[in-house]
């Protein structure tokens, strides 16, 4: 049985993360983490070109493979702006 890893492009758009996940410092902690367990033993869900952990990590996220977990929690850290 063939193992279906998408390959993708290196382009990222953060704008659109931040629409997505409004909590701009949850976006790169979870990336790291990903991408720390893609060097250690995870096998990824996407290929990129320069095969960059980091890179594939931002894309998982990006194309919904990944998700931030615990969103209700990160709420709390919005700023309350009047």
């Amino acid at each position: 049985m063939e193992d279906k890893v998408r390959k993708v492009d290196n382009m990222i758009n953060y704008t659109e993360f931040l629409e997505r996940y409004p909590y701009k410092y949850a976006i790169p902690i979870a990336v790291a983490k990903r991408a720390e367990n893609i060097n250690e033993y995870a096998k990824p869900y996407v290929v990129t070109p320069d095969k960059n952990p980091v890179s594939i990590a931002f894309k998982e996220l990006e194309l919904g493979y990944i998700r931030i977990r615990n969103e209700e929690i990160l709420k709390a850290l919005l700023p309350k702006v009047k």
